[in-house]
């Protein structure tokens, strides 16, 4: 007769009386809520993304007279070519902190750091955009699309397009100034997010931050949690 196996060699750190299948659902859900926070990396439980006090604000201005296509993100792509190629749509320039297209386009950030670390941060962490505060300097450009077209290296994911003005109702008293809950809007390396500014136009776009998978910043909680 084949020795038993010895079901009592539990693993470290399981609970009291919970069997094998139990603890795996325990430890892997431990896990996936480990590397959940907040952009602010505090590792915080979630409890309501809208409370959450993370932003970063974006302002284009548009000093030429043509209307200039920008990508504020473009996750992995790297060239306005690769955004044509793998999204189907030409901009004229990705954001950057500072002079985006000379004698046009500028673009400064309400935060200590530039555009172009927050790019990067979201290729590695990506982040739910939970809501937006746009603002112009001229109303209609509150008409022009808000897009987060999504790509894999080999086909396009589809996008989503919202539009601001949309979005106004006829209480509001702002007329340059929209509000947008967004329910399912994140950023990361497999997003593009571009929109028209208008010639002669400011816009300015405030981003309220929700969760983001942070690993880094939640690796020594994940390992206490399996322990």
């Amino acid at each position: 007769m084949p020795p038993q196996k010895n079901l009592s060699n539990r693993a470290d750190g399981m609970l009291p009386g919970s069997g094998m299948r139990e603890e795996l659902a325990r430890r892997q859900g431990l896990q996936a809520y480990a590397s959940l926070a907040r952009v602010t990396g505090s590792g915080n439980p979630i409890n309501d993304e809208k409370a959450t006090q993370a932003i970063f604000q974006i302002k284009l201005n548009n000093i030429g007279a043509d209307d200039k296509i920008i990508a504020l993100h473009a996750g992995s792509l790297l060239t306005v070519d690769e955004i044509a190629t793998l999204i189907g749509v030409t901009v004229d320039a990705i954001a950057k902190t500072g002079v985006v297209i000379v004698s046009n386009v500028t673009c400064t950030t309400k935060a200590n750091t530039s555009l172009e670390h927050f790019q990067r941060y979201l290729n590695l962490n990506p982040t739910r955009i939970i809501r937006i505060k746009v603002e112009s300097n001229e109303e209609d450009q509150l008409s022009e699309s808000l897009v987060l077209a999504k790509y894999s290296p080999v086909m396009k994911l589809g996008s989503q397009e919202v539009i601001p003005s949309n979005a106004k109702r006829q209480s509001d008293l702002q007329t340059k100034l929209v509000l947008l809950d967004l329910p399912n809007h994140q950023l990361d390396d497999q997003t593009v997010f571009y929109t028209n500014l208008l010639a002669g136009r400011t816009l300015t776009l405030t981003l309220f931050l929700g969760a983001a998978i942070n690993t880094a910043s939640n690796l020594e909680q994940m390992a206490n949690a399996i322990k």
